[in-house]
């Protein structure tokens, strides 16, 4: 009798923390368009670079504010409406992305032609092979925050997070600007360095553009135009790794900040007698929230990752022993061309330390289990 009168009190407090979690849940529906404004807030210097660039744009909402209907609804309608919809996303911001993606993958595609059948097997041949996976991986990122922002994945990451105190806000935003002048400091680098080595080196570091030069016999002011022309579309090629590097280190580093604030808070309420003293609905709600976030990071995160590992792992296999193996004819020829050697496997190099420490971190904040989900 004593076991069937504790089976009943324990169902009856099952009961009661399930009926206790739906009004939290309820209420907490109005919370994420207040949160995702203050994250966008925070990150506003780092967002707003990365709309010039073409990298992040947001679509409109399609619930009707007199009769929402749920999103099982929306799934259920016809094809003319879905096209009808369609058709409504297409505002200025993402049109204007599309465009900037296609010039990407259109540079990318220039700076692919490089072969013109002169090639040894020597420092020439590896150096053309190493540049190749480099090209490709600025395009790949790019598609990568397009992506995100057309499902709405990097928006519901914001979405799904708790609100930022006055402590937090401040130290995101101060992070968000450090990265932001950092990502631009580098691409202004970059970009200088790319005109300078255009028009005062011959155009021989861009093997592209000297193909195209010598295969059309281009004169002069010709080919000065098409390296204008060039150096223009290099410009948020060169932009495309500061930025979207820079949004995945914020990203990562606002989701384990939060899951780590969420233990830390729940370490508290639990007594030095193992009682709980704390909202459990609450913690729950709150430890829901993060996960999915994480989740939804994870699905343009982990294209990311694996187009860094293996395009920068490639392109430093090649340079490195163009560099090493064939230094008369690389860091040996100009002092220049050996700065952007050497810049190059160190940037790649940092490159995939972030990312693998990224990585590391999404899936340390995926494995973990909190005491919070076993309740």
């Amino acid at each position: 009798m004593d076991r069937t009168e504790t089976d009943r009190s324990h169902d009856v407090r099952l009961r009661s923390v399930v009926i206790r979690n739906q009004p939290e849940e309820g209420v907490s529906t109005t919370r994420p368009e207040q949160d995702a404004d203050s994250v966008v807030r925070c990150l506003s210097p780092l967002i707003n670079s990365m709309r010039l660039f073409g990298f992040y744009f947001t679509r409109k909402p399609r619930v009707d504010p007199v009769n929402p209907t749920s999103q099982h609804d929306h799934r259920v309608r016809g094809c003319q409406d879905r096209c009808v919809r369609g058709c409504r996303d297409w505002n200025g911001a993402r049109i204007y992305a599309t465009v900037m993606l296609v010039v990407s993958w259109i540079n990318a595609a220039r700076n692919c032609v490089i072969f013109d059948g002169t090639e040894t097997i020597g420092a020439d041949l590896f150096k053309k092979l190493g540049t190749i996976p480099g090209v490709l991986l600025l395009p790949l990122l790019h598609t990568t925050y397009y992506v995100a922002s057309h499902t709405g994945s990097l928006n519901a990451v914001f979405r799904k997070l708790d609100s930022f105190t006055s402590d937090c806000h401040k130290k995101y935003s101060r992070r968000a600007k450090v990265v932001t002048v950092l990502s631009w400091l580098l691409a202004a680098m970059g970009v200088i360095y790319y005109v300078d080595l255009t028009f005062t080196h011959d155009r021989s570091h861009d093997p592209s553009l000297a193909f195209l030069i010598n295969t059309f016999r281009l004169m002069k002011p010709y080919a000065n135009i098409l390296s204008v022309v060039v150096a223009i579309m290099q410009l948020p090629a060169i932009a495309t790794w500061q930025f979207t590097q820079a949004m995945n280190y914020i990203v990562m580093s606002l989701l384990y900040d939060r899951f780590d604030q969420l233990n830390e808070e729940f370490s508290k309420c639990i007594g030095n007698g193992g009682q709980f003293s704390g909202d459990i609905a609450e913690f729950r709600r709150r430890h829901q929230a993060v996960s999915r976030s994480v989740q939804e990071a994870d699905r343009f995160l982990m294209i990311s990752n694996f187009a860094c590992f293996f395009c920068q792992i490639v392109s430093i296999i090649f340079v490195f022993y163009s560099t090493v193996f064939s230094r008369h004819d690389t860091i040996s020829l100009d002092l220049r061309l050996a700065v952007l050697y050497i810049a190059w496997l160190l940037l790649s190099a940092a490159s995939i330390t972030l990312t693998a420490g990224e990585a590391i971190i999404v899936n340390h904040v995926v494995r973990i289990r909190s005491v919070i989900t076993i309740y």
